[in-house]
């Protein structure tokens, strides 16, 4: 027998977004909210512990594990898609890397048809969700809930690195979450006193005790049900049994990229078609959902060091890394406390670029946890990202087993532009390590190694080695066009009382990390759901 429940509002998937959406919405006391995650609590100490950020991605614990189909653009190869199932999904095992993205996305969004997204709408939000205390007021907020945090950077590499970019001509940038993003920066951290801060700490664990706030967590939404083109709640599985919960507002789907068109099509709602090989009966036909994937791809150049002073030198032992977990436990300081991607820079491959179209990741070892491996050695990456990739991808249905991962169909350098500004951005990263502040420190070039030089070796090295920045995007995405899966506030077209509030709307992707925009969307779309008026614009 299946138990039934009733609240105001349902929010699926306690993630970047729904962490934000549950609290908001629960905040006047006004309205009963029902939070449902997959995944289990965020208490544990390789997700508190920043230094701890591969440790996720190699369990399925706390991460749901998805690995993409094989592409043909990359040669055949599969991407792992690492996510997030725990409270604070991919916020709780991600990079903790802040990045707002540039204020001229925000205009790109505004101009496909959606005026109410561009950056003067987009960045009182900005200012709403955080707490930092640098940068201009003008841009930056300081009383958030989500801490943001900028990095020592005092390593050598670190100060080689900045120094580089800038003799080969980029600005020092303060702040690239402030009027401008360009050029090499100190990175920015969602972390808080030697802590990851996620959206779980931010948003949930101060209002843990609400009594309008329920949390069910290890609980699997099977299905949203709909009736008479309107969303009346969802089915959920928890400890074994069935419950339906009525919706008397609204159910919002917080599932992110992948799950939440795949909740959509298993709910009958999606391309008619697809729907029909799984033996799902179409309630509603919007051939946009699962469309449109996006997400960044990375190459890793590679380089050892004249002298080791990568962090792997106190990581490399049993008795280092036993003092760097001890330091941390106690003073929640020294490695154990940094992300390890410390610097970054944005720029432009070449000067046709309309503006900055790639990005520098750098990290203080040579590694692959863009890869899900923990594993590193000593010297230095620049993870190289193309911001605005033409190929797009799907999510589809594997079966209708609501348990069963989704299809990821990633479509990597499927658009040869992606491939041409990824072999540009190892040309400039080249000549990046070959200035002056890398003369002391810069060893031999692992990858793509000396012997890739032609354009053609480079683009076959880069089909070769492409993976993904874990920036999912757009599967659900806003817009005015037929194939558009939501409107302008999030709401699923052509169906009531159902919204999507996740990357999953995103028009188009940023340029940069996707989980601080997203807590963005997240504030702003909340606001649309209890019909608040758009914060006052302060610039332009």
């Amino acid at each position: 027998m299946t138990t039934k429940v009733s609240y105001d509002y349902i929010v699926i998937g306690a993630g970047s977004a729904g962490c934000v959406v549950a609290n908001r919405l629960s905040e006047n006391g006004r309205f009963s909210v029902l939070l449902i995650e997959a995944g289990k609590h965020h208490k544990s100490i390789i997700l508190n512990m920043p230094a701890a950020l591969g440790l996720p991605l190699e369990s399925t614990k706390f991460n749901w594990g998805f690995v993409s189909q094989p592409d043909q653009g990359v040669n055949g190869n599969t991407s792992d898609q690492h996510r997030g199932k725990v409270l604070g999904g991919s916020s709780s095992i991600n990079g903790m890397v802040f990045v707002r993205g540039n204020p001229r996305d925000y205009e790109r969004w505004a101009a496909s048809g959606l005026p109410d997204w561009s950056y003067k709408h987009c960045l009182p939000y900005f200012k709403k969700m955080e707490s930092f205390n640098g940068g201009d007021e003008t841009y930056r907020g300081r009383t958030g809930p989500l801490h943001v945090h900028q990095c020592k950077a005092d390593n050598e590499l670190y100060q080689s690195f900045l120094g580089a970019g800038q003799d080969y001509g980029l600005k020092f940038n303060q702040d690239q979450n402030g009027k401008e993003q360009e050029g090499v920066n100190i990175a920015q951290a969602s972390t808080y006193k030697g802590e990851r801060w996620s959206t779980a700490r931010a948003y949930l664990d101060p209002v843990i005790d609400r009594k309008n706030l329920t949390i069910a967590i290890t609980s699997l939404v099977k299905k949203v049900c709909i009736e008479d083109k309107k969303a009346t709640g969802v089915i959920y599985e928890s400890a074994g049994s069935d419950i339906f919960a009525e919706a008397r507002e609204e159910v919002i789907l917080c599932a992110g990229a992948f799950g939440s068109p795949q909740l959509l099509m298993l709910s009958g709602v999606g391309d008619r078609d697809e729907l029909r090989e799984h033996g799902i009966e179409t309630v509603h036909h919007l051939p946009g959902v699962g469309k449109d994937l996006q997400d960044h791809a990375a190459v890793p150049i590679q380089y050892t060091t004249k002298r080791n002073v990568s962090p792997t030198f106190q990581l490399s032992t049993h008795i280092g890394r036993g003092y760097v977990g001890a330091r941390w436990l106690l003073a929640k300081a020294g490695l154990g406390a940094s992300n390890y991607f410390e610097v970054g820079a944005f720029f432009k491959g070449n000067e046709s670029a309309d503006y900055a179209n790639l990005q520098h990741e750098f990290f203080p070892m040579i590694g692959e946890f863009y890869r899900g491996q923990a594993r590193v050695n000593p010297g230095f990456q620049y993870f190289t990202s193309v911001m605005r990739p033409q190929s797009r991808g799907s999510v589809t249905l594997r079966s209708k087993d609501p348990s069963a991962a989704p299809v990821i169909k990633l479509n990597f350098l499927d658009a040869y532009e992606d491939v041409r500004q990824l072999r540009e951005g190892i040309k400039v990263t080249r000549e990046m390590i070959a200035q002056r502040s890398w003369s002391a420190l810069r060893g031999v070039e692992v990858s793509p190694g000396i012997d890739i030089q032609k354009d053609s070796e480079i683009e076959a090295w880069v089909r070769e080695n492409a993976g993904t920045g874990y920036h999912a995007v757009s599967t659900c995405r806003m817009g005015v066009d037929e194939m558009a899966v939501t409107d302008n506030e999030g709401r699923v077209r052509g169906l009531g009382k159902l919204r999507i509030i996740d990357a999953s709307v995103m028009p188009s992707l940023v340029t940069g990390n996707t989980n601080a925009p997203t807590i963005m969307l997240a504030e702003k779309l909340v606001d649309k759901v209890l019909g608040k008026a758009l914060p006052p614009a302060n610039i332009m």
